[in-house]
This record gives structure tokens, sequence and C-alpha cells, in this order.
């Protein structure tokens, strides 16, 4: 508690609780408005704890429970006067430190007829030179997973800006070092997006995690959908570095409610030049093992992979094609790739 602010004060902010930033909202869904995110950041400096306490039947759009996530901070519902529920782990109880005082992670099945949603999360290196334009993963998994094309932009929702690749970058350098972090919509409502854009030894890298509804194929063929979007930005992006499709069961919109989530289930992954040169693995094993193929520039190429071609569950699958290619060496190379030069 020494680090944080006493006598600390916000518009958005009802009431301070030991170290919990607490914001009361009455609306039917809650958004990363421009004041949100200031409130996000202010209770981060001051050295508290955000936690937005909301009614039961709200609705959180992917892009604010991402920066509410990226906060450190919580949601709990309202159930009533006097107590708060945890969404995440079902505790029930009548102070916000007892409500997230539960460890184990509520799951379980969704209503029956929700979509199945991808969730994307890949990070792309560009060099840092003037010609150099930022957006690929954008523009590449949306066409190949979703079949639509950014529309908007901007810091916040809703996003205001026309998309406009070129904008987008120069903002994005203006910030340089950063990291300056952006949203991404296209215009139907198929695919939302937080960017994270900064500097690096390396580079400019570029980090793109998002939410889309699939094209309308069979549930059969949603891994070959996810491997052919990544073999896809393997030749879109000018270097990818690590990348992966999830599937999840949620709402139409692409929101989050105060149900129960099931785990994300992952489809594929893409492990991108400078890894693959830099792991070294055995391509024919990944190729006998995991169904592995090169994709991207013969000269750089990148290895994606599908985790759904074994008896075996997807996730049991993705760990071990990690410890396959090292999971001690993966650690040191994401580590090498952060920090400003």
């Amino acid at each position: 508690m020494s680090d944080v602010l006493t006598g600390f004060a916000h518009p958005l902010v009802d009431r301070i609780e030991g170290r919990y930033a607490c914001v009361e909202t009455r609306v039917d869904r809650v958004v990363l408005t421009e004041s949100m995110a200031d409130a996000l950041l202010s209770v981060g400096a001051a050295g508290l704890i955000p936690v937005w306490i909301t009614r039961p039947n709200v609705s959180i759009s992917y892009l604010a429970r991402y920066h509410l996530a990226l906060a450190g901070g919580r949601w709990l519902v309202r159930e009533s006067a006097s107590t708060l529920r945890d969404p995440l782990t079902g505790v029930v109880a009548g102070t916000v430190d007892q409500a997230l005082g539960g460890e184990e992670i509520r799951i379980g099945p969704r209503p029956a007829g929700e979509p199945t949603r991808l969730l994307v999360a890949v990070s792309t290196q560009a060099p840092a030179d003037e010609d150099t334009e930022l957006g690929d993963a954008v523009i590449s998994l949306s066409s190949g997973l979703a079949g639509t094309t950014p529309a908007c932009w901007g810091a916040h929702e809703p996003a205001t800006l026309a998309w406009d690749r070129g904008a987008y970058t120069q903002a994005s350098r203006a910030w340089m070092p950063g990291p300056v972090r952006w949203m991404i919509a296209d215009a139907e409502g198929k695919a939302r997006f937080t960017t994270t854009v900064r500097r690096t030894k390396g580079g400019v890298e570029e980090t793109t995690t998002g939410i889309l509804l699939p094209r309308d194929v069979p549930a059969a063929d949603l891994e070959r959908l996810a491997f052919e979007a990544l073999s896809r930005l393997a030749e879109d992006a000018v270097s990818p570095l690590f990348g992966t499709v999830s599937l999840q069961q949620g709402p139409a919109d692409l929101s989050y409610d105060a149900a129960p989530f099931e785990v994300p289930r992952p489809l594929a992954a893409i492990i991108g030049p400078r890894a693959t040169r830099a792991l070294a693995p055995d391509l024919d094993l990944l190729a006998r093992e995991f169904g592995a193929r090169t994709a991207g520039r013969p000269r750089t190429p990148s290895i994606v992979v599908g985790f759904g071609s074994t008896a075996e569950a997807p996730i049991e699958v993705a760990a071990r094609f990690a410890q396959a290619l090292g999971t001690d060496q993966i650690t040191r190379l994401l580590a090498r790739t952060e920090g400003a030069s």
C-alpha cells in the first residue's frame, strides 16, 4: 500500500475500498469510452486496482474487458444492495475484497445456439523505416477469418476515425517508442481488435488481439480456416513472430456477459521466420507429429500448425507442440524482443 496515492479522486470512481477503486455503472453495455480509459490510467497511476461494478444482466465489450484485464482490474456484479458476485469465480460476498477472494475460475457450457467466436493473438515485426506501414495482421486476419475489412479505428469506443492505414501508421509513429494502443473494427460487427505498437530492439512490434465471427463454414472446417488464415498471414505480414487462433462460444455481438465461459480451444498457431531461425526446430518431426507446414516466403518461412488433427484434446496437442519447440527457448526469444532501442 506504500505506493498508493492518498487522497485519490476521479469523476468516475465512486469510492475507494482499501486498494480497490470502484466504478459503479448502471448502463446496459459497458464499453471503453474515453472517460473509462482515463479512469483506468488514473487508477493505475495511483497504485490502485480498478473494479467495475455492474448490474447482473450487463454485457461488456471485448475491448473494454481486454483493457480492464490489461490494467489489472476486475469486474463484479451487484447481486443486491449488500452482495457482490465475481463472474470469473462465482464467489458472492459482502465486500469487494471478499468477492475477489476466489481463485478457481468458473467454467461452464454456454446457452445452446450461441455462435462460435474466434480469438486471435498475433505479434508481428516490421522495420523502423519511413516506408513501413502497420496493420498487416488486422487486414489479413479480418479477411481470412471473417471475410470482412477494417472500417474504423481510434483510441476509444466507439471508434470514430475512418480506417486509413497510412494515418494509423503515422499516429503510431508519433507515439514511439510507445507503447500506444488502438482499437480497430469492421462495419458489420464481425471483427473487433485492439493493437499495441511499440519500438523494440528488432524494429516496430505490433501486437494484435481480437475477436471475430468466422466465415460461414461447418464447425469441422474451423481448424482448416484458422490454418489457412495464418498461412496467409505469413505472406501478408512483413515478419510475423508468434500467433494463435482459438475458439470459444459466446454472444453474437462479440461481448461478454456475467455467465461462465469455457476455456478457449486452440485451433492453430504460427511461428514466424525469426523464431523459426532462432529455435531451429526439426521440421520433419513437426510435420510427422503435428502436421506442421511451412508458409510464407521460401527464404524466410514461417511454421503453421493446426491442433485438431489427432484424437487428443487440442490444448494437449498445443502443449506438446510448445514442448517440441522448447518452452525455455521461446521464453528467452520473447524476452530478447522486448525493450525500446
